[in-house]
């Protein structure tokens, strides 16, 4: 357990969206189903029962096109004691008002307690803003702790006609007071990559990736032998980082903890010794080689080569 202290679960409920935003890191490829709701809820269970727990978060896709299996995975993570229970949701999964009604309600009672809306220029290019506040109108009716989640180019603080329009669709929100969150920046990732590179650009930052950084460096990342929070797939596929390390629908989380060790995993071993660089050579040398060119971080670079390789 040495290389693995857990304290959040983060389970990507469905590649499935009700958007095509240019912003966002996975790209154009947003099908496919759920995860194991079964599979899901059993994970958390476990791994309450050995670690401190303290955040447990769903995200999509859209995470309430399969609004059941988000509100079984946040009663488990309650029924276990972890404080910290997080949606992250684009607002729009049904145009049934009752639907609507009906999921506002089994939220709050599963337990979700920091409920992130995502509203921004990029995701009301193709959902609706009117059903979004519905929703939140619906949320907030049921006593849900809720805030607008906005994603910004480049930073909040840059001046271009994305953010501008962003800060306008906010204001809808907070002036029927809920809260902004800090939001995040975008990565330049997936779609951002192809439809935002100008922005990045135009701020200075640098074209080509600084591949020298360490292992865990990057923003949302973390050391392949330091890992505090895992990533469940809507496959079950469970990531450490970039690493896949095993499916909670083929053998027990725990099982697949205790078998976990980067530094017999060639590849991890390789990412943590001599960092990218020596990645790059380890893919070469297994007959990997994959296109880096659109790639804008270390970070990055690592995603791809890791998926090459498995």
């Amino acid at each position: 357990m040495g290389c693995v202290n857990l304290n959040r679960i983060e389970f990507g409920i469905t590649e499935t969206c009700s958007g095509r935003c240019k912003h966002c890191s996975r790209g154009d490829a947003r099908e496919g189903g759920g995860v194991d709701t079964e599979a899901a809820v059993k994970t958390v269970k476990r791994l309450a029962e050995r670690f401190k727990i303290e955040s447990v978060m769903t995200f999509g896709g859209e995470p309430l096109l399969y609004a059941d299996t988000v509100c079984e995975i946040h009663a488990a993570a309650r029924d276990c004691g972890i404080p910290e229970r997080q949606l992250i949701t684009n607002g729009f999964f049904s145009r049934d008002e009752r639907r609507i009604e009906e999921v506002a309600h089994s939220l709050r009672e599963s337990g979700v307690n920091d409920l992130l809306l995502s509203v921004d220029a990029f995701h009301q290019e193709y959902i609706p803003i009117e059903s979004v506040v519905q929703f939140a109108e619906a949320l907030l009716k049921h006593g849900a702790n809720l805030r607008v989640h906005p994603a910004w180019v480049v930073n909040e603080a840059t001046d271009n006609a994305y953010n501008m329009e962003t800060k306008r669709l906010l204001k809808i929100f907070t002036d029927k007071g809920i809260a902004a969150s800090e939001g995040n920046n975008i990565f330049p990732a997936g779609n951002a990559a192809k439809y935002l590179s100008e922005y990045y650009a135009a701020s200075g930052a640098p074209e080509k990736p600084d591949l020298t950084v360490p292992c865990g460096s990057q923003p949302y990342t973390e050391p392949l032998d330091k890992i505090s929070c895992l990533g469940i797939n809507p496959n079950g596929d469970v990531n450490a980082c970039a690493l896949t390390i095993g499916n909670i629908c083929n053998e027990d989380i725990l099982e697949i903890i205790d078998r976990y060790d980067p530094y017999k995993t060639p590849a991890a071993n390789a990412l943590l010794t001599g960092g990218v660089p020596e990645l790059i050579r380890y893919a070469k040398s297994a007959g990997v080689t994959v296109d880096t060119s659109d790639c804008r971080s270390a970070c990055g670079v690592c995603r791809k080569i890791m998926e090459g390789l498995s």
